[in-house]
């Protein structure tokens, strides 16, 4: 007759089938490939850009300070040659720096010019490429010194610089604070007389200069710089790719929940086709049987009453066949209410009037089931809607209820007015005193031929929903605080709620 909320495993119906998996390759999945791309891109040219910056300011540095050096070596040469060379030769008629008095006369020259300069050793080679003077005395003498190229510069090549460096350059970097000397910049440039030391000859060479500055500091500096470059380029980078990640991902999950969405409308869609189709079978072969069922039921009503003297055994018989008759009735009649929903009508309906005429209808079967029912209802509840539906609705679910306690209890009605978004609602609340919904099967109890009851059609509370939608509200299935199945159904409060009241 009613659904039940018999709160227990589903024995009989239809469970939801498992949707799809939304598949892996999405729309935007070629953006992520694109974000890795350009990650690496970015990188490459991220670094390359760096180290160009880097290796410029380098190159700017050492040129700086090869130009520095070659300042230094010309006024040396100059300082050299008319306050030491050219004095000794017209005293002494030669130079020979094996002479106290003249390496000390050419070293206090050499310090008036290098002092408080960043200058680290001065050496000057002659054409023994011995070297005939150090700002290092002890190397005074020494043969093997020199450059590889000196040769070329006694011949009056133009200066010769180079770095050398005690490392790779490329280990410079993973090698830092870098010890002193590692990287030192030898500048080697012929020392030449100003004036033609013999009356018609050009000015001569007299040896070879060479000036040694240690620029670890300097070049520490540069190597500090490039990696700044290099790290907050990368930062950067990895910034502008975590949040390019996080948008792409962000966007994937949206559009992976829209298509799970449009998924499960499309199953939806696809489930209540093949419900209507079935429904409108159903409703066609219970149009059908109606009519005999009928027949059947007013026949054994008949033949019950007529056979007083009957035996027992017919008697139960006819009994079984009439009871039976009644409970297929109802059924063929809950599956064309389903199947053929009426339209309903828009009159003014009385809540407290409704519930009323329900209860005078079960009282005496709730008093037989020792049922009470205590109601708290709010006066003027009005709603626009059918009046005959609306107590088919209440009706089935004061049965459930009763059904679900399965003896003694009671079933607590709350009836009032509440706002929700600034709307006007009439809210019923039905909580009885039975066990509870089972929470495995509650997501399940409002789908149509879902039943817990044995015998049960499984449209007992659909029929309830599709009711209630029709009337623009809506009903919720949850257990009660202290226990207990609670319904609650909302409906649209009429408009003319104080008119009507009056009424």
């Amino acid at each position: 007759m009613t659904e039940t909320t018999q709160r227990m495993p589903a024995e009989a119906g239809e469970g939801h089938s498992p949707s799809p998996p939304v598949e892996a390759a999405l729309p935007l999945s070629y953006a992520r490939t694109l974000s890795w791309v350009s990650l690496v891109l970015i990188l490459l040219t991220t670094l390359g850009l760096s180290f160009f910056i880097s290796s410029s300011v380098r190159e700017t540095l050492l040129t700086r300070q090869e130009g520095f050096a070659r300042v230094l070596a010309q006024n040396l040469n100059s300082q050299i040659f008319r306050r030491f060379a050219l004095p000794t030769i017209l005293a002494n008629g030669r130079i020979a720096l094996r002479q106290s008095s003249q390496y000390e006369h050419l070293d206090r020259v050499v310090q008036s010019v290098i002092q408080g300069l960043p200058l680290e050793r001065l050496r000057i080679y002659d054409f023994s490429r011995r070297v005939a003077y150090s700002t290092q005395r002890e190397e005074l003498g020494r043969a093997g010194m020199s450059p590889p190229y000196l040769d070329e510069v006694l011949h009056g090549v133009s200066p010769r610089a180079e770095i050398i460096s005690t490392i790779p350059a490329w280990q410079a970097i993973f090698n830092l604070p870098l010890r002193p000397g590692t990287f030192v910049l030898r500048i080697v440039c012929p020392l030449r007389s100003d004036v033609p030391l013999r009356e018609g000859e050009p000015p001569s060479v007299m040896g070879a200069l060479e000036l040694t500055q240690d620029i670890t500091d300097d070049y520490e500096q540069v190597l500090v710089f490039q990696g700044i470059i290099v790290v907050m380029c990368l930062l950067s980078s990895v910034i502008l790719f975590a949040l390019l990640l996080m948008l792409i991902q962000r966007a994937e999950r949206v559009l992976a929940e829209r298509i799970q969405k449009n998924r499960q409308l499309e199953q939806e869609l696809n489930s209540s086709e093949r419900l209507a189709s079935m429904g409108r079978v159903v409703a066609s072969i219970a149009h059908e049987i109606r009519n005999p069922l009928g027949i059947i039921r007013s026949s054994a009503e008949l033949l019950r009453g007529r056979n007083d003297k009957a035996d027992v055994s017919t008697m139960r018989i006819l009994t079984a066949i009439y009871d039976e008759s009644v409970r297929l009735s109802q059924t063929v009649n809950d599956f064309l209410d389903y199947a053929r929903p009426r339209q309903h009508r828009q009159d003014l309906v009385d809540l407290n009037l409704v519930l009323d005429q329900v209860m005078a209808f079960l009282e005496g079967e709730f008093a037989r089931h020792n049922v009470a029912v205590e109601r708290s209802l709010e006066p003027g509840l009005f709603v626009v809607g059918d009046k005959d539906l609306l107590y088919r609705a209440y009706y089935n679910i004061l049965v459930n209820g009763q059904q679900a306690m399965d003896g003694p209890g009671i079933i607590h009605i709350v009836g009032k007015r509440m706002q929700v978004d600034g709307t006007d609602w009439v809210c019923l609340e039905f909580l009885d005193s039975g066990p509870g919904f089972d929470m495995a099967v509650l997501p399940n109890l409002l789908d149509p031929f879902y039943t817990t009851k044995d015998g049960g059609t499984g449209l007992g509370l659909p029929i309830v929903q599709s009711i209630i939608t029709s009337h623009g509200g809506r009903i919720e299935l949850e257990n009660g605080s202290e226990g207990g199945a609670l319904v609650r159904v909302l409906l649209p409060a009429s408009p003319s709620l104080a008119e009507g009241y009056h009424e």
